[in-house]
C-alpha cells in the first residue's frame, strides 16, 4: 500500500506553502527519514522527510502553491 505524501501543517498561520524543490527524482528509491522535498512559507523554508521507504511518485509541481493537507505524491 502506498504512503501518501501530503503537505504538512508547519505553523499556526501557514495555510499554504510553495513546493520549492523535490530532492529525489520521480521513480527514485527513498528511505524513511530522507529529506524528500522543500517547502517555503512567507517566513521559512522547511525540509520534509519521508515517512516510509520505497519508490517516490511525484504529483506536486515545483514552484506551485499547495494548501495544508494537499496530496503531492506517494511512496510505493
Amino acid at each position: 500500500m502506498a504512503a501518501e505524501i501530503r503537505v504538512p501543517k508547519l505553523g499556526m498561520s501557514a495555510l499554504e506553502v510553495v513546493l520549492s524543490e523535490w530532492m529525489h527524482a520521480d521513480g527514485e528509491r527513498v528511505a524513511k527519514g530522507d529529506v524528500i522535498y522543500l517547502v517555503e512559507t512567507d517566513k521559512t523554508t522547511t525540509e520534509i522527510e519521508a515517512q516510509a521507504s520505497g519508490v517516490i511518485r511525484q504529483m506536486g509541481i515545483e514552484g506551485a502553491t499547495y494548501r495544508v493537507g494537499d496530496l503531492i505524491g506517494t511512496i510505493e
